[in-house]
């Protein structure tokens, strides 16, 4: 199951950069300080001056550390937080092995399978999280009965393909104007 988490390579990408900048300028101004021609590129004199002469109390000092909590704050919100699957897990007959289906490919086949319902004209469907939602079209008046059409026929169809998880079906069928 561990292959089907969604991955936060944004979120990576950027720590990663900001810790590889940090990393880079602290080798350059070390090396360079050893080497004896100090590279400079902080301004350690302003920067010990303002160090030594600010309080924790100091608005500028305050206002550093609540920017460095909030920053720190959101990345482990990103980290906790699940994004957008990449992969459906689905249930196979062995019970070691599980198969993976893109959200777009079971939008899409479950569309068509509404689309194959009786008195439907034509349907398009949304997944999001564990809901199913299908919005069809029909030249019947009598839209109560395809509605039940469209859905046992979207439920059959999530069923035979056996998701790990619970999916919901939510069936809207519209009639002629």
């Amino acid at each position: 199951m561990r292959a089907f988490r969604p991955r936060r390579a944004i979120p990576a990408a950027i720590s990663a950069l900001a810790l590889l900048a940090a990393g880079v300028l602290t080798a350059l101004e070390t090396i360079s300080a050893l080497a004896g021609r100090p590279a400079r590129l902080v301004p350690y004199e302003q920067v010990a001056a303002w160090a030594q002469t600010t309080t924790w109390q100091d608005r500028q000092a305050l206002t550093s550390a609540g920017i460095a909590a909030v920053l720190g704050l959101l990345l482990l919100l990103f980290a906790l937080v699940a994004g957008r699957p990449r992969l459906l897990a689905l249930r196979t007959g062995d019970p070691d092995l599980v198969a993976g289906v893109r959200p777009r490919t079971l939008t899409k086949l479950v569309a068509a399978v509404a689309s194959e319902a009786d008195g439907v004209r034509g349907a398009r469907a949304k997944v999001r999280g564990r809901q199913v939602t299908v919005n069809a079209r029909t030249d019947l008046r009598d839209t109560l009965g395809v509605q039940e059409r469209v859905r046992a026929a979207v439920e059959d169809e999530i069923g035979r393909l056996a998701p790990i998880g619970r999916y919901t079906v939510r069936a809207h069928v519209r009639g002629p104007s």
